[in-house]
């Protein structure tokens, strides 16, 4: 799919004069193709721009002599997307509307076809395609492949090509020695799937050059092969690759070439060992910005003082570094974690960048459990609802103050004291003990503060369980909390909930998707310290019957409560007043200020 041009406004879209026109008759069908065709000619060339070319052509072809006329014009540039069309109609559009039309495309989408015989024997990519730009290939084999590369060197624009591959996996190398001819290139996307690296890519670097700029391996390649398309590539500024296996061969340092124009890297998933990409980091950029990849199988890449050599040495520039280390969970195996080296992840040097560190649990990711380390800048962790609070001038300046010394998410001492726990999907927690005796090691050696669940649903126990794991959060995150009610707690469930509730330290609590009251009335008996409550209200729920319930419950359960924050599934301009009027004749609270802004409500109560 080609990009769609962001609409315009009202002022680029119609002229005065010509909008008027169109409201006089817009009820009056007849009149509307005469208030159309009033339109000036510029106008309708902007609403072509949002129009893929066959949709012009079945829409506006002898419709009349002007339009036949305006779809003709030589100055009217199509894009052609035939990757949604059936094969059956493929023979039609090519015939009628590309080959008519070959100087006037600047894209084409090439369909995927089941037939292959049939999609690329149609016409034939040429220099008849004058203006072509940005070319997409589908489901493409080599022997229609390579020769139609070799012809795309006559053409004078292309700048963007993206190619989907599923045949021989030999011919991968040709492939690239064939694109990176194409003189005009900025822009290639190679798509191939395959579970393993089961080809090799070797391409001969003697004159080799491409101008691309913008590099995406979208298949798995071994970390040396990468090196070799880079040393084709002196002027690339970002690469993606889906999968970076180890190198066959040993990496030589000298021979990696520095490419200064490289700012961004992005890699899906590096099963390569650390000390190659240590020496791949070192050379390959010294103006590095942004590094994303998910590593695999090599603890170590979880030593906080290496990377922060590598950075501070190597790459100055970088500002966003989003890296993930995935490791399985087996209950009956040794870990080669020392989670007491995870604590590095907080010292001076990480704060300083505002990257933070966080441990995920997932207890399905495909029937196992897996423990996931990131590092991130610190933006993405600054999703509670109250950082709006702050950054609206309308809302009462003694609830901004408050929420500003609260959630400042960017001063050192926050940075330093937050380690998130992310647990998800908790479906089979309750059957698998690892997944505890993970949380417990983590605690014993890294002092967690926030936990954030995302579960769509859990047991009440497993709930009192986790928390009883973490014993020093502060702040409590749960995406959707339904609780299963398959029998009432035991005497002993009972006591232990009675017993964290008075001992956890949780101050600040955020459900969302609230479908009724019960999980909040056993929020509410969990963190008697709770400060602050954020809440997600879906239809099922009224604002006005939770505030009322908040309210009767704050005095004998949450008397600390001091900030509510309530999201409505509408906005409603009218829902402060109603609250204003529940509370005031219930005499729910006395001392209070309430405020809208979009759809949330936010409720500063004082002592």
């Amino acid at each position: 799919m080609f990009a769609v041009k962001p609409p315009l406004n009202n002022k680029q879209f119609l002229r005065k004069e010509e909008a008027e026109k169109y409201r006089i008759v817009i009820n009056n069908d007849k009149k509307i193709i005469s208030c159309i065709e009033n339109l000036s000619n510029e106008i309708f060339y902007e609403i072509f721009d949002f129009l893929d070319g066959c949709e012009i052509y079945q829409a506006f072809s002898n419709l009349n002599s002007r339009f036949q006329t305006l779809i003709t014009c030589s100055t009217l540039r199509l894009k052609i997307d035939l990757s949604t069309r059936p094969d059956s109609s493929l023979e039609y559009w090519s015939k009628y509307v590309v080959v008519p039309n070959k100087d006037r495309i600047i894209a084409l989408s090439w369909p995927f076809s089941y037939d292959h015989d049939l999609g690329y024997t149609l016409f034939n990519i040429d220099s008849s395609f004058i203006r072509l730009e940005i070319l997409t290939l589908r489901s493409i084999r080599a022997k229609d492949l390579i020769p139609l590369l070799i012809n795309m060197i006559s053409l004078p624009h292309l700048f963007s090509l993206t190619i989907n591959y599923d045949e021989d996996p030999q011919e991968i190398s040709n492939i690239y020695q064939a694109s990176f001819n194409l003189s005009m290139l900025k822009y290639f996307k190679l798509s191939f799937f395959a579970f393993e690296t089961l080809f090799s890519i070797s391409i001969n670097v003697d004159k080799q050059l491409t101008a691309i700029k913008y590099l995406v391996i979208d298949h798995c390649c071994s970390l040396d092969e990468l090196i070799a398309l880079f040393s084709c590539t002196p002027q690339l500024c970002r690469l993606t690759c889906e999968q970076v296996n180890e190198s066959h061969k040993d990496i030589v340092k000298d021979t990696l070439c520095p490419i200064l124009s490289l700012t961004r890297i992005s890699i899906g998933r590096c099963y390569a060992k650390f000390n190659e990409i240590e020496i791949f980091l070192t050379k390959i950029s010294s103006q590095l910005e942004e590094l994303r990849f998910n590593s695999f199988s090599d603890v170590n890449y979880l030593d906080a003082n290496r990377w922060e050599r590598i950075i501070s040495q190597y790459l100055q520039h970088l500002n966003i570094f989003e890296f993930q280390y995935n490791e399985i969970i087996e209950r009956y195996s040794q870990t080669t974690i020392d989670y007491g080296r995870l604590n590095q992840f907080k010292s001076s040097f990480w704060i300083k960048q505002k990257w933070i560190f966080k441990i995920s649990i997932d207890t399905d990711s495909s029937d196992k459990n897996v423990i996931v380390f990131s590092i991130f800048p610190d933006r993405k962790i600054r999703s509670n609802s109250y950082e709006k609070v702050k950054n609206d001038i309308n809302f009462n300046d003694d609830v901004d103050q408050n929420m500003e010394q609260v959630y400042a998410t960017t001063s050192s001492i926050m940075l330093a004291e937050t380690n998130q726990l992310d647990i998800i999907d908790l479906s089979n927690s309750k059957y698998n003990e690892s997944c505890f005796d993970t949380i417990g090691r983590i605690q014993a050696a890294v002092k967690i503060t926030r936990l954030n669940i995302i579960a769509s649903e859990m047991f009440m126990e497993t709930l009192i369980e986790i928390i009883g794991c973490v014993p020093d959060i502060d702040s409590l995150v749960i995406s959707s909390l339904e609780m299963v009610p398959i029998r009432c707690l035991s005497t002993e469930e009972a006591k232990t909930l009675r017993l964290l509730s008075v001992k956890n330290v949780i101050t600040k609590v955020t459900l969302h998707q609230m479908n009724d009251l019960a999980p909040v009335k056993f929020l509410l008996h969990l963190c008697r310290r709770m400060k602050y409550l954020d809440v997600d209200c879906t239809k099922n729920v009224l604002p006005e019957t939770f505030l009322r319930f908040i309210l009767m419950h704050k005095i004998k359960h949450i008397s600390r409560l001091s900030v509510l924050c309530l999201k409505i599934p509408e906005t409603d301009i009218d829902i402060v007043d109603k609250l204003k009027g529940i509370i005031d004749i219930e005499q729910l609270c006395f001392d209070y200020k309430i405020e809208q802004i979009d759809n949330k409500i936010y409720l500063r109560l004082f002592a």
